[in-house]
């Protein structure tokens, strides 16, 4: 939007008609001439402009006008420092149609600085006045008889201009203060909004904690009742001992392991998660891993193969149960949504990066996408076993390691692939 003339048919008046003397005191009635006496002292500003814009009406009045092109062009094309104070009301300024959206797209820089205040309606309707100070030695104000109309020269009633000092120091005072209370508005609105938002991490997080707590209770409660319910056909039916020892075994491992997942969460929520770092080969570990696994679940995968072929020594210097309980989760899930096919384990080193790079692909069902952008976050889980909470359990170990991990899908559309970065010496 360009500046508008500064001399039209309509308005033609010199600028040297209106030169006053210094300490000089004088009224304008002619809207004509207050529009003129605006721009020109706008245009005059040798080194700084203070301007408070009242209402949303006279802020829109001002940007139509092209006085606030104005004003960009003195901070930008003479270095003046601008200040420029203007209301802040959503239902007013913040609509999508409306052209107060330039305001927030108008480029600030040391020169041009704008602070949002409420309106001075909101206090009372009689204060609807312009204030303009220029270079601290000229005040122009311009009182408004109708904040209703869309031009200027409408809605004015009169304007008082001084040429004083003094009279200058005392609104730049008055200015000061106000550009202090709308520093305080901002402030204060931005620890609203960050107050709202912590509120409702707060009220999600309460969510969650019930939600953890019903899905525990739940969880715990069931392999306890499998545990003292074979215990009681036990004592009745001694001959099938074998069968209900097993079962009992079977759900103490199940309660130990949630147990154990719900401690772990509790220690990364209190940041009390510690890493006890020792040098070992992350090949081995691996192999030890494969082992349990296929000894605790050979009768329940049997179509279901797990491939790896280690090459060079890979020594690491790492916690090493908390990577061996990382391994576990991430090939005891791969073989939760895997019934038959197999799965590659692979270990590399990237001398260049310092880092041991894990990777486990699957050829199961893959990761639904709904789960996929929240899979690491806790009780994402589409499976009806456990809390959903091994993968956040990882992540976080291996983040405390300085690692990364991630998860996508392959892209022949079976099965996905899980990786994880570790340091080679504990730190990147």
């Amino acid at each position: 939007m360009s500046a508008p003339p500064l001399e039209t048919k309509e308005n033609k008046v010199s600028w040297g008609e209106f030169e006053v003397q210094p300490e000089e005191f004088k009224v304008l009635s002619n809207p004509v001439e207050i529009r003129h006496w605006y721009i020109n002292l706008i245009n005059s500003a040798k080194s700084e402009i203070s301007l408070i814009i009242a209402t949303p009406n006279a802020l829109r009045r001002n940007l139509s006008g092209g006085m606030l092109n104005l004003l960009k062009d003195a901070a930008d094309k003479r270095e003046v420092k601008i200040r420029l104070i203007v209301p802040a009301e959503e239902d007013q300024i913040h609509k999508a149609e409306d052209s107060f959206q330039h305001i927030g797209l108008m480029p600030t820089s040391n020169n041009f600085e704008i602070r949002t205040i409420l309106p001075m309606t909101h206090r009372t309707s009689q204060i609807k006045s312009t204030f303009l100070i220029v270079d601290k030695q000229t005040s122009f104000i311009i009182d408004v008889k109708d904040d209703t109309r869309e031009n200027l020269i409408e809605a004015v009633g009169f304007a008082s201009y001084y040429r004083s000092g003094s009279r200058s120091e005392s609104y730049s005072y008055v200015f000061d203060t106000i550009w202090r209370q709308a520093e305080l508005y901002e402030s204060l609105a931005q620890a609203n909004k960050s107050l709202n938002e912590a509120n409702k991490k707060l009220e999600l997080q309460d969510a969650m904690e019930k939600e953890f707590i019903n899905i525990a209770a739940h969880e715990l409660r069931t392999p306890a009742q499998a545990i003292i319910g074979y215990s009681e056909m036990l004592k009745s039916f001694p001959d099938r001992r074998q069968q209900y020892e097993e079962a009992i075994s079977r759900n103490a491992v199940r309660l130990y392991s949630l147990v154990t997942d719900m401690l772990d969460v509790a220690r990364i929520e209190s940041q009390t998660l510690k890493i006890e770092r020792t040098s070992f080969d992350l090949n081995q570990k691996i192999e030890n891993v494969i082992k349990d696994i296929k000894q605790q679940k050979s009768s329940e995968y049997n179509k279901v193969r797990i491939l790896f072929v280690p090459d060079k020594p890979i020594t690491i210097y790492a916690d090493k149960a908390r990577i061996f309980q990382v391994l576990a989760n991430l090939l005891s899930n791969a073989l939760k949504f895997t019934t038959e096919g197999i799965i590659f384990v692979s270990a590399t080193r990237n001398d260049g990066t310092k880092e041991a790079i894990i990777t486990i692909t699957d050829s199961g069902t893959g990761i639904d996408p709904e789960i996929l952008p929240h899979l690491f976050s806790k009780f994402k889980s589409k499976s009806e076993k456990g809390l959903g909470l091994g993968l956040y359990i990882a992540k976080n170990i291996v983040e405390a390691h300085g690692g990364e991990i991630g998860a996508h899908n392959n892209t022949n559309g079976k099965g996905a692939t899980f990786s994880v970065k570790i340091p080679l010496n504990g730190s990147r």
